[in-house]
């Protein structure tokens, strides 16, 4: 008797191993599904900014050239 009462014990350590191995992965991966996520609006968010900051090189561009042209009218020279 006392030998199917060790294996039952045997058996839910080991069975006791496993599910904490498995919750751990179960964890592991969904974690990395919300980091995975996270980065992935972080990089859309980034492409955003890098054309909102084009367009307001570009806007910047043509102020300083409107800016320069006005200067030249004003100092009395005539643009090319």
């Amino acid at each position: 008797m006392s030998g199917i009462g060790s294996t039952r014990t045997e058996w839910s350590r080991w069975a006791g191993v496993a599910l904490t191995a498995l919750l751990a992965v179960l964890a592991f991966t969904v974690q990395w599904g919300v980091v995975t996520a996270k980065l992935d609006h972080v990089e859309k968010r980034l492409d955003e900014l890098i054309v909102e900051a084009r367009a307001l090189r570009t806007e910047y561009q043509a102020i300083e050239r409107r800016v320069s042209f006005l200067e030249g009218r004003q100092n009395g020279r005539t643009p090319p």
